[in-house]
Parts: C-alpha cells; structure tokens; sequence
C-alpha cells in the first residue's frame, strides 16, 4: 500500500510540511498568505504568515502598470515572508475581471450496460469540451456539476455504477490569453513562479461558505472594490461564475461627486458614517462633512447622515438588481439556490446585507473566512475571503477535473497558463 505522502504527490498535493502560499490581486489591495501543510489540522495547513499592501496598477480586471502592480505584489510577499521568516518562490493565484467567463457544456455517451470507469469520465468531459472556442481564452477550472446516469440525475461520483448511457454538465471558467500571460510576467518579474491559476470568485466561495451550504446549495456575493464576483454551488460544485463591474469604490465615487469632497475623504465617511438601508436607525445624527471650498480646500459642514444613505442606496441596490437580472438569465435560474452569503471589503458597509436580502429575495447573511480561527483577528475578515480560500483550495479534493488531468502528468503538460488546455488537446486526441 502507498503511503500518505506518495498518495498525496500522485494527486499533485503538496507534502506535509510543505510551505504553500496564495496571493491575490485586486483593485484595492494586493494580499499573501503563506501556510505550511499540516494534515492532522481541518484545513489541511497551518498559516505561518500574512501581508498586505495597496493596489497600484490593476483596474477593472486589467493591468494598467505593470511596475506599480510588480511593486505592489513585493510589498505584499515581502511582508508575509518577514511575518512567515521564511521565502516563498511559488503562489496560486487568483484571477479576476469582469472577462473571467463561466459556460455550462454538456455531453453523453453510451456504456450500453456496463459499468462506468475512470476513463468513461473523461471521454464525455473531453466530448463536452470538444465544441468550446478557446482562440481568445485559456480554460482555468473544469468543474463536474452532476453527471446523469439513465434516469437518475444529481449522481456525483459515477464510476462503478452501470449504465447504459451517461451525462455530465461541466462548468467551464475560462480567461483572456493576455491577461493570464501579464499576471504570470508581472509575477516572474518579482520572482514568483505561479503554479496554480485559480478564479478568485470560486475561491471565494470554498473560502466563506460552509460545507452544508456548498452541499444543498449557495450564491456566495464578493463585493470588491471594483467588481462584485457572484458564484454558484450546486451539490457541492461551482455551477456558476459571474462578475458585474460595480463596487465598493463606485459608492465611494458617488460620494466624492454628491458630497464635493475628495476621494479619500469619501471614502472615510463611507467607513465611519455610511449606511446603505434607509430604514436603519440614527440617520437624522447630524455629521461633520469634508467639502471642498472655493480655494480647493477641505471645510468641515454640518449636514445629516441621511445624505450619505441618498447617496450610497442608490448605487448599492444596482448591484444587487444586477445580480439578479443575470442569475435569473442564467442557465440556472430554475435551480438557482436561496441563500445568498456576502463577503468582500464593501460587504463590512452596514445595511449592505438587509438591501440585498430585499432585492435578491433570499435568506443573506454576512460571511468571513471559514479558515477565521487560524488566520487570526487581524486577517479573519471578508475581505481576506478570497485569499483564505486560495490558500486552501485543492487540499480537500475541489473537483477541478481540468487540474487534476494536469496533475496526472499527461504528455504535452506544462506552465501556468497552458497546461490545462493542452491537457484537454491530448484527452481529446486520445479519446
């Protein structure tokens, strides 16, 4: 019998006592974790070391300067590497943009009453993959929503049963060639190797929901600052991947455009003052108010809070009928789940979970890191959600079939970016 460690290297899983680490970069803030696998804990690894820094350099999805970004990635790493007092050479990496794409593909064979085996599997997901258009997109993740054996729908796991014709619906993300290959460079260039690319909206969700809620189903809501990333969890799987191009940092724009302030001093009302329910208590207080004056400096006026909610409802409420509107045109609308749980920098903002409970017309509650007792207090937040989740993504057997093909070590594998893809080429040569 093989041992633990061999086990795990055949799965392409680090070995115990192995450092692993997870960077992920957004609009706001560039974070790292650095953790050290241990598999007699529940999450498979203990954290040794966290940073943090600004983001410079990556808007929208996009890099728009690529040496503020490459400085603000080493900043990050430098400072869970100090924490951790350990170097790190390899991250995995979240990705994501309002280009990030999730398509459901479907495909059936017939094993005309026999038994269904391992390679069954992957001939009817390579058939399902076989008609998708990658000219401008490389695959990230392949995750098995449920296979269909005869009859029976839902089946998870259908090796061993018979058959006398089988299904699967896979959820297929996929990115930009070319921003999959700046985020690599930009890495190299700070000397990080990446060695798994994963969508940080699906991160988000192995790092906020619990198991019962990815099991009987959840929306997890990533409410960053330049986009909102909604995913979908059907038995257990990513079913469904969006992102709406809103914010936090478009309510803070408002503010600075309706109060006639700065930037910076919208977005610090919006921390202290801010309240996105206009039926939330306290908002006849009268407040003090940064306006600029004629001479383009900052005076202090006296206005009430309620000023900040006819600003700040307006934009929030968007979001959430954004949301809406594409998970109702999604393939998944009729089985789409009823409970929604927010995460993400902007989901701190009180009455954020009230307006969107009313507009999504779900039971919504506000989620952190599951990982919350081991990451400590300074790093339990939902905005650490996603990076949390990237760290311990792919210890506890997340059905990315796509990466475990990869893993297997077919011929043709290899680099961050094209493995995956060449690994569907040959199983699709092959079968």
């Amino acid at each position: 019998m093989s041992s633990l460690p061999q086990r795990r290297a055949a799965r392409g899983l680090p070995a115990q006592g192995e450092l692993t680490a997870a960077l992920d970069i957004g609009a706001s803030k560039v974070t790292c974790l650095i953790g050290r696998i241990d598999a007699a804990k529940s999450e498979g690894f203990s954290l040794i070391g966290g940073g943090r820094q600004q983001s410079r350099g990556f808007t929208g999805g996009a890099i728009t300067d690529m040496q503020s970004l490459e400085r603000s990635v080493r900043l990050a790493v430098e400072d869970a590497e100090r924490q951790a007092g350990q170097r790190i050479g390899a991250v995995r990496l979240g990705i994501t943009g309002p280009k990030v794409k999730s398509s459901l593909v479907s495909a059936s064979l017939a094993p005309s009453g026999r038994e269904v085996t391992v390679r069954d599997m992957r001939r009817v997901q390579a058939k399902a993959l076989a008609g998708l258009d990658l000219r401008e997109g490389q695959i990230l993740a392949v995750y098995p929503v449920a296979y269909r054996i005869d009859d029976q729908d839902g089946v998870r796991e259908p090796a061993g049963m018979v058959a006398e014709k089988m299904g699967v619906l896979l959820n297929v993300i996929t990115a930009p060639t070319s921003l999959v290959r700046n985020l690599t460079e930009c890495l190299t260039r700070a000397h990080l190797k990446v060695d798994r690319i994963v969508p940080s909206a699906i991160a988000s969700g192995f790092g906020t929901l619990i198991e019962d809620e990815r099991d009987n189903g959840a929306i997890c809501i990533d409410m960053g600052s330049a986009v909102t990333a909604v995913s979908v969890f059907v038995h257990g799987a990513p079913a469904h991947l969006d992102l709406v191009s809103v914010g936090g940092g478009h309510v803070t724009a408002d503010l600075a455009q309706g109060l006639g302030t700065t930037f910076a001093a919208a977005e610090r009302m919006k921390t202290v003052y801010g309240q996105a329910d206009f039926g939330a208590p306290g908002l006849a207080e009268r407040i003090e108010c940064p306006k600029l004056g004629n001479d383009g400096r900052l005076n202090a006026v006296r206005m009430p809070r309620a000023e900040l909610t006819k600003i700040i409802a307006p934009r929030v409420e968007e979001v959430f009928e954004l949301i809406h509107k594409r998970l109702i045109a999604s393939r998944l609308r009729n089985v789409l789940p009823r409970r929604a749980v927010l995460t993400g920098g902007a989901s701190q903002l009180p009455g954020v979970r009230d307006v969107a409970g009313r507009v999504l017309g779900m039971q919504t509650r506000l989620g952190r890191p599951v990982h919350a007792e081991i990451l400590g207090e300074s790093l339990a937040t939902p905005g650490f959600s996603t990076v949390a989740g990237l760290l311990g993504y792919g210890l506890k057997g997340i059905p990315d079939v796509a990466w475990a093909g990869a893993a297997q070590g077919f011929p043709g594998v290899g680099g961050p970016g094209g493995r995956v893809n060449r690994t569907w080429a040959w199983l699709k040569e092959n079968f």
